[in-house]
């Protein structure tokens, strides 16, 4: 299932202690109380894969202690105990020189480079950040800060993929295993971690488990109330996912997530007054997260789509006439909770029925699937409107060609796309790649295998 990526940090600023601050120095996170990411010290530096990229300009000489001459070294603990100094007050660049001097003179110490690292990702320079850890954890692989500042970078803060959740969810793993004995606070964030890590990966049913874990350690952490409000939701149990999101929304001042999420759900039950509020303030609270949805009328978008259509390939367009094209507004029910686990409301399309030539003795073969674009805590819609034929884009082809007893048909969400894009600019492309994996799935394909070829 290709994923919807709209919202890219769900829940931002809703936990206090989470991210990648200095050791010994729990500070609140700056971004995300999704905060979970992680790095693996097994990954080669970012720059080897790249080529030969240009040298960075050098930067001006900034010393820890800048009224001490340049040949003067300070001690390593001095030099450590400044940077965590200058992290709390917000100066990244004066604690990134003082921990750069503390591991050029002990370049063994775990704590230089977490220091480096978070001071780093702090700067925006992820790829130097990520390496910095990547050394600490070559150090000492089971050091539960840096697997937890790992996590944090590998879940949330690199661009979303499966691979880089799994890296995060082992990290916190390791780390939980480690943190429960001695560390409550500490095990909670990691129970977190683990659960926003899962919800990406499609295994929302985990997550629960893991995000009730994380609130039986800290019962007032509303970030996992949120993650766990986020699972219930791709699991389609609406009624508890507004209850985790209404407790969020009245008791944290950042809510505008668990405002949108329950607007999401309100536009399921058809409460569009009530949705159109919530979406309204998601949006005054984070534009950033929650920019106004484009506005596409569902005559326009089947336009839109018979003109892509139109423009494929000749082989996909063969293809595609063996299936019915359809739109609607949103996914209905009953198609979300026919696979097990139930598919996420925040698909962008549904390939729904057999593969091309698994047909030829259907009695033979299990039950049609329905298999979809687009899942996650990074993505967000859903609805129940009929679909609409959209004529001379596959949805031609006449029931004696189609799998026998359930036609093949796919289906793509208005709603859903345009919530995935910022603008109309970029809807169109948008469409093509939703095309694109669910005619994958119409070859037989699964969501592994669209993975691997860039169609996620």
């Amino acid at each position: 299932m290709m994923r919807a990526r709209s919202v890219l940090a769900l829940a931002v600023a809703l936990v206090g202690a989470g991210g990648v601050a200095c050791r010994g120095r729990a500070r609140p996170d700056a971004g995300s109380p999704n905060a979970a990411s992680a790095s693996t010290p097994a990954l080669p530096p970012s720059s080897v894969a790249a080529g030969e990229p240009e040298d960075p300009p050098p930067r001006p000489l900034r010393r820890c202690f800048p009224d001490r001459p340049a040949w003067e070294e300070g001690a390593v603990a001095d030099l450590l105990d400044r940077a965590g100094r200058l992290f709390d007050a917000d100066d990244f660049e004066g604690a990134l020189a003082c921990s750069e001097e503390a591991a050029r003179q002990a370049p063994r110490s775990i704590e230089a480079h977490h220091d480096r690292a978070a001071a780093l990702l702090h700067l925006g320079r992820m790829e130097e950040g990520r390496d910095a850890l990547a050394m600490a954890l070559a150090l000492d692989p089971d050091d539960t800060e840096t697997l937890e500042a790992s996590a944090d970078l590998y879940i949330n803060q690199l661009p979303a993929s499966a691979d880089r959740s799994a890296i995060g969810l082992e990290h916190a793993r390791r780390a939980f295993r480690k943190a429960l004995a001695h560390d409550r606070a500490r095990a909670a964030r990691l129970s977190l971690l683990e659960g926003q890590a899962l919800i990406d990966l499609g295994r929302s049913e985990e997550a629960v488990h893991r995000l009730s874990t994380a609130l039986s350690l800290a019962p007032h952490l509303d970030a996992a109330q949120y993650e766990k409000g986020v699972a219930l939701f791709e699991l389609c149990r609406f009624a508890e996912a507004r209850r985790a999101f209404e407790k969020v929304a009245s008791t944290s001042s950042d809510r505008a997530h668990a405002l949108y999420h329950l607007g999401l759900i309100e536009e399921r039950q058809d409460r569009l007054r009530d949705a159109e509020t919530h979406f309204a303030e998601a949006t005054e609270r984070d534009p950033i997260a929650f920019p106004k949805t484009p506005v596409v009328s569902a005559d326009d978008f089947a336009a839109r789509v018979r003109r892509i259509v139109s423009e494929l390939p000749a082989d996909l367009r063969a293809d595609l006439a063996k299936a019915h094209l359809e739109t609607a507004d949103l996914p209905a029910l009953d198609d979300l909770i026919a696979e097990k686990p139930p598919l996420s409301p925040t698909i962008l399309g549904l390939f729904r029925g057999l593969p091309i030539g698994f047909d030829a003795e259907p009695e033979a073969h299990a039950a049609p699937v329905a298999r979809s674009s687009n899942k996650g805590r990074r993505a967000a819609n859903a609805g129940t409107k009929s679909p609409a034929s959209v004529a001379g884009g596959g949805s031609q082809a006449s029931e004696s060609t189609q799998c026998g007893p359930v036609d093949r048909a796919i289906v793509l969400y208005r709603r859903n796309l345009l919530r995935s894009v910022h603008d109309t600019s970029a809807l169109d492309e948008a469409i093509r790649r939703t095309l694109l994996h669910e005619i994958g799935h119409l070859r037989g394909e699964d969501d592994g295998s669209l993975r691997d070829r860039g169609l996620e």
